[in-house]
C-alpha cells in the first residue's frame, strides 16, 4: 500500500501544485452501492385527481401510473475516492474526491466532497482554491450543504470570529455523491435527450452564471451567522432563458438573485438547537402570459429554518424543520411575485423525497439552474418539510431511523406570497418516507450497511412503493 501511495502522489501533486515529498496520510476509499426499486400499483380505484399538480414535470404521470406491473430496478455503482487532510509549511490541502463507475450507472464521473482544496495560509487568514463549504450556511438540516466551487478567502482574527469571502464560485448545485447515488433510478427514455438540452444551456452559460458570497460566523458555544450571496443567473437553467431578446443579444436574458441568511446557533454537551431566517430577492425576466406584468417579474421570498438535537450517550435525536412562503398571486390567478429561491443540496435524508423523486420546499437553483415547478418527481415548490431522526451507537453497530414529511402549499387561489402556519392553506396531500438504515462501522474507515425505506403517496395516486440498498466503504 506505502507503494501504491507513492505512485500515486506525483500526479496528484501535479495536478494541485503541492510539493513532491511523498506523504503517508494519502488514502484510498473504496466503496459499491447496491440498490433494488419496487413500484407496484395499488389498484385504487379512486379518480387520480391532485389539482394544480403534475405527477412528473414531464407529463409522465398517464404513463407511470397506467402500467399493472409499473418497475423494478437493480442496479449496482462503484467508486474509488483519494481523501488527504495536511499541511507543509504555509502551503495547506484538503482533497476529498470520488471517481465513479460513471454515465452507465446514472453518476457523474467524479464528485466533489464538502472540501476539496489547496491554499495560502496564515496565522490570521487562509487563501484557497477549490470546493469549501460555507461555515455561515444554516445547520439545522444535519445533511445539508452548500458551499463554493472557486477563489475563497477566509480571516480569523480572533478564535470566535471568521470570516468568509468567495471572490468566485462556479455554482454548480453543491453535489455530493451521497446525494446523487440513486438519483438516476426513474430515469425515462426520453430524459436522456431533456438532459443533453439542458446541458447545453450548461455550457452557453459558463461566461455569465457565477456566484460571490459573504459571511462571517461569531462564537462558539452560542453562534451568530450572517450570510449574503450574489448569483447571476445567466442562461443557466430551464426557466431563465425566456426573454428572447434579450437571451439572443447577450447569450442571457439577466436573471439574477441577492439572497442571505441569518443565524443563531446553541451548543452543550447534550443539546444543540439552530434556527435560521433566510431570503431572497431578484427578477425573472420572463414573458409569462400567466404573469401580471409580463416582462421582468420579480422575486422577494422568505423562508424560515430551525433544528434541535438532544445527544445522550449513544442515542441522537434530531427534528429539523423548513418552511418557504410562496409566490403571490391576484384574484385572476396571475402571479405577480415569486416565493423563496433554494440553494444548495436537497436538505433531507430520505433517498425518495431527496433523490429519487427530488421534491424540494421551494423553487431552486440546482445544478441544471433556475428550476420552478409544481410536480411530485422533480418537483421545485413551496411548503413544508420536516425530518426527524433518531440514531443509536453500541460499539461499532450504528442503527438509523429516519421520517421526511413534505406538505405543499395550494397552488390554486389568490396568495399573498408570505409565510403561512395555517393548515387550511396547505394541500389536503401529503408525501411521506420512513428509512432505517442499520451499519457497522470502525475507526478505520470500514463500513458496512443496509437500508431500506417505505414512501407514502397521496392514496388517489394509487401506487405503492419501496426500495432496499445495500453499501459498503473501506479507506485503505
Amino acid at each position: 500500500m506505502k507503494t501504491l501511495r507513492k505512485f500515486l502522489f506525483p500526479y496528484v501533486c501535479l495536478l494541485f501544485g503541492f510539493p513532491f515529498d511523498p506523504i503517508e496520510s494519502i488514502g484510498l476509499d473504496v466503496g459499491i452501492f447496491g440498490h433494488e426499486l419496487f413500484l407496484k400499483e395499488n389498484q385504487n380505484k379512486k379518480q387520480l385527481e391532485v389539482p394544480g399538480w403534475d405527477f412528473h414535470s414531464q407529463k409522465w404521470g398517464r404513463v407511470f401510473v397506467g402500467e399493472p406491473y409499473l418497475n423494478r430496478v437493480s442496479g449496482e455503482s462503484l467508486f474509488v475516492g483519494i481523501k488527504d487532510k495536511n499541511q507543509r509549511d504555509k502551503i495547506h490541502w484538503n482533497l476529498d474526491i470520488q471517481l465513479t463507475s460513471g454515465p452507465d450507472t446514472g453518476l457523474r464521473n467524479y464528485y466533489l466532497g464538502k472540501n476539496h482544496f489547496f491554499g495560502y495560509q496564515t496565522k490570521q487568514f487562509f487563501l484557497g482554491l477549490g470546493r469549501r463549504e460555507h461555515l455561515f450556511s444554516p445547520k439545522s438540516f444535519s445533511s445539508y450543504f452548500d458551499g463554493g466551487d472557486g477563489l475563497f478567502l477566509e480571516i480569523k482574527p480572533e478564535t470566535y470570529l471568521t470570516f468568509q469571502f468567495f471572490l468566485w464560485d462556479f455554482y454548480s448545485g453543491s453535489l455530493l455523491l451521497t446525494k446523487d447515488q440513486f438519483r438516476s433510478i426513474l430515469r425515462l427514455e426520453d430524459e436522456t435527450d431533456l438532459l443533453k438540452t439542458k446541458g447545453n444551456q450548461s455550457n452557453l452559460s459558463r461566461n455569465h452564471h457565477r456566484r460571490q458570497s459573504f459571511g462571517l460566523v461569531i462564537g462558539q458555544f452560542l453562534q451568530f451567522r450572517l450570510g449574503f450571496h450574489y448569483l447571476e443567473l445567466g442562461s443557466f437553467g430551464p426557466n431563465t432563458k425566456d426573454h428572447p431578446q434579450e437571451t439572443k443579444k447577450n447569450s442571457a436574458d439577466g436573471d439574477s438573485l441577492f439572497s442571505g441568511n441569518l443565524g443563531i446557533g446553541f451548543h452543550t454537551q447534550h443539546l444543540s438547537f439552530e434556527f435560521d431566517f433566510l431570503w431572497c430577492k431578484g427578477s425573472d425576466r420572463t414573458r409569462s402570459q400567466i404573469a401580471k406584468n409580463p416582462g421582468t417579474l420579480p422575486i422577494a421570498g422568505e423562508a424560515i429554518q430551525f433544528g434541535t438535537e438532544l445527544r445522550f450517550g449513544g442515542v441522537k435525536i434530531r427534528s429539523s424543520h423548513f418552511l418557504s412562503d410562496r409566490d403571490e398571486k391576484n384574484e385572476k390567478h396571475q402571479i405577480v411575485k415569486e416565493g423563496y429561491v433554494f440553494f444548495g443540496s436537497h436538505p433531507s435524508q430520505t433517498p425518495y423525497i431527496s433523490q429519487i423523486f427530488r421534491v424540494f420546499p421551494s423553487a431552486a437553483v440546482t445544478e441544471l439552474g433556475y428550476e420552478k415547478n409544481y410536480a411530485i418527481i422533480e418537483g421545485r415548490t413551496f411548503g413544508y418539510l420536516s425530518e426527524f431522526v433518531l440514531s443509536y451507537q453500541y460499539q461499532l453497530v450504528v442503527v438509523k431511523l429516519i421520517g421526511n414529511y413534505f406538505l405543499p402549499y395550494k397552488q390554486n387561489g389568490s396568495f399573498d406570497g408570505k409565510i403561512n402556519f395555517q393548515k387550511s392553506e396547505f394541500e389536503k396531500f401529503f408525501i411521506a418516507e420512513v428509512m432505517l438504515e442499520v451499519a457497522i462501522k470502525d475507526e478505520s474507515g470500514f463500513e458496512l450497511g443496509i437500508g431500506t425505506s417505505k414512501l407514502f403517496l397521496p392514496e388517489s395516486l394509487g401506487i405503492v412503493s419501496n426500495f432496499g440498498y445495500l453499501y459498503g466503504r473501506c479507506q485503505i
